[in-house]
């Protein structure tokens, strides 16, 4: 059994929790390092190889490469067990990231030679190809890789147990989110970029071999699996149409994607703000670069925190419907705080760093209250809702709604003022939709489990 205190903060987790949720955990914490490591690194090189100004077109680019990519997930979905997806999509990533490392810095390697016909079918591509590549692969990565792990999770954890493991899966995890971007910022000038995305590639490839670790030693505690498995294959499209098909899955869908839009906004008003002061012809990105890993780190540590000490705790006491409300709530509070310093007149340099700290505690509650928290929501539903939904919902509804907050931002990425303003209008309207949509998930959760129902 679990030692006291942390028997208070998660809940009485029994040996085979404790080992199931164990594991579970540093798989996790394996694929969220290796994000944020990369990710900390995205916008700098991007900035670098193609210019941030276009990084609201990469967001639009990036829908329709997850698109591609979610359809292929949901066929692969007909055809092979989840073990088998980890191994395929785990070795596909982790040897994509180290290929890009080879090449991060020798990009001309892998660009079209200006004497080739085929340079002028892509001469209307700003910047490198190899940059747009590597943001939108990177992207994909994040979107459809950790709903493959949490619809692994949720097929196989009933609702009691995943209230108390969740919690622990979640603080665990936090630990990568600040030793990713931590890493970045020691040792990116004595290691170098293709180092460290060789790095992340390569805890991405251990990944499949936990999870079949797993598979052999822990059981599984849901009921119909059986039953599931024995349900006939379906179309790439299965997920689609449930999610437009069923309110449970659309309000899910809002309750999951929307948080994206305001992330969006308040991170690329962040980032405009660290490209006014520190521009990267000055010093080649490089304290673009220190700022998103020291904003990934405070990222990772507020989330730990509220992770070890809210998540689980609240869930327990004041149940699911209380965290999916507060979380709006919390973004709406932190949006109005920044805007209150805009309006009283506070300097660029010190907009950036309310922007800074918005968008770590935006992230923070994201990562330690909302995502256990719709991960939850999945649970009572069906495979098909599991792997195939959740893939539309968590990979295509994330882009789509950063598609939205980057259309927000583009036209207003010209003047610091617009994008204050009109971004923060925007946010709060979305987040007064949001909350009705909060209040009915929960209720709906709290009626499926108790009637024992499932959403297929």
């Amino acid at each position: 059994m679990l030692p006291r205190p942390l028997r208070a903060i998660w809940g009485d987790l029994s040996n085979e929790e404790v080992k199931k949720f164990g594991i579970l955990a540093v798989t996790l914490f394996l694929i969220i390092g290796a994000y944020w490591l990369l990710r900390v690194m995205k916008n700098p090189s991007f900035d670098l190889l193609v210019g941030y100004e276009w990084q609201p077109v990469a967001k639009f680019a990036s829908v329709f490469s997850v698109v591609l990519v979610v359809l292929i997930y949901s066929k692969l979905v007909d055809f092979f067990s989840a073990i088998s997806l980890f191994w395929i999509l785990g070795l596909f990533y982790g040897l994509g990231f180290i290929f890009i490392g080879y090449f991060i810095n020798q990009p001309d390697l892998v660009t079209i030679s200006p004497t080739s016909p085929l340079a002028s079918l892509f001469s209307w591509i700003p910047g490198r190809g190899f940059g747009w590549f590597t943001y939108l692969f990177l992207e994909s990565f994040g979107s459809i890789f950790v709903a493959l792990f949490w619809s692994f999770v949720a097929s196989r954890t009933s609702t009691d147990s995943a209230k108390r493991g969740y919690g622990m899966i979640m603080s665990t995890t936090q630990l990568g989110v600040i030793l990713g971007p931590l890493t970045v910022s020691m040792f990116a000038k004595s290691w170098g970029l293709p180092v460290l995305w060789a790095i992340g590639g390569t805890l991405v490839c251990l990944v499949p071999f936990i999870i079949t670790f797993y598979n052999r030693v822990v059981p599984h505690d849901t009921t119909g699996i059986a039953h599931e498995a024995s349900k006939k294959k379906t179309g790439m499209l299965e997920g689609l149409k449930l999610l437009f098909s069923k309110s449970y899955l659309a309000g899910l869908f809002i309750v999951v994607a929307v948080y994206e839009v305001i992330s969006t906004i308040v991170e690329f008003q962040m980032n405009m703000l660290i490209k006014q002061t520190y521009p990267a012809s000055a010093d080649g990105g490089a304290m673009f670069a220190t700022l998103d890993a020291y904003n990934g780190a405070c990222v990772g540590i507020l989330s730990f925190f509220f992770a070890l000490f809210g998540a689980s705790y609240f869930m327990r006491q004041f149940g699911l419907k209380f965290c999916l409300v507060s979380f709006p709530v919390m973004i709406a509070v932190t949006i109005l705080t920044v805007f209150a310093g805009f309006t009283m007149g506070a300097t660029s340099t010190q907009l950036m760093w309310l922007c800074f700290g918005a968008v770590i505690v935006i992230k923070g509650l994201n990562y330690a209250l909302n995502v256990p928290s719709k991960e939850v929501l999945y649970i009572p539903t069906s495979k098909d809702v599991k792997f195939k939904a959740k893939g539309w919902i968590d990979a295509f509804g994330n882009r789509t709604t950063k598609l939205l907050g980057a259309t927000v931002t583009n036209p207003l990425s010209k003047s610091i003022n617009m994008l204050l303003s009109y971004g923060t209008f925007a946010s709060l309207a979305i987040i007064a939709c949001w909350i009705p949509v909060a209040i009915f998930m929960g209720n709906k959760f709290e009626k499926l489990q108790a009637e024992n129902k499932i959403v297929e």
